[in-house]
């Protein structure tokens, strides 16, 4: 199991320097980059997501119980 975890970090890493290299910066930029701005950024989206899928759930409900016949 260990290994799995290393490789997972290592691959991680790896990718982080590619990114580096490509955008012509340090593999520390592009760690900052991921971790204040777009960790965050997804973050912040991905609850906006859940709020709108809760706010359209409710609705649904709603229209839900009001075309309901009434229980006799």
């Amino acid at each position: 199991m260990m290994r799995i975890g290393l490789w997972i970090y290592a691959a991680c890493v790896d990718f982080m320097i590619q990114a580096a290299n490509l955008l012509g910066v340090t593999y520390r930029d592009t760690n900052a980059l991921l971790f204040f701005v777009v960790w965050p950024a997804v973050t912040v989206v991905l609850v906006a997501v859940v709020l709108a899928q809760h706010r359209t759930l409710k609705k649904l409900q709603a229209e839900s119980t009001a075309a309901r016949p009434a229980a006799r």
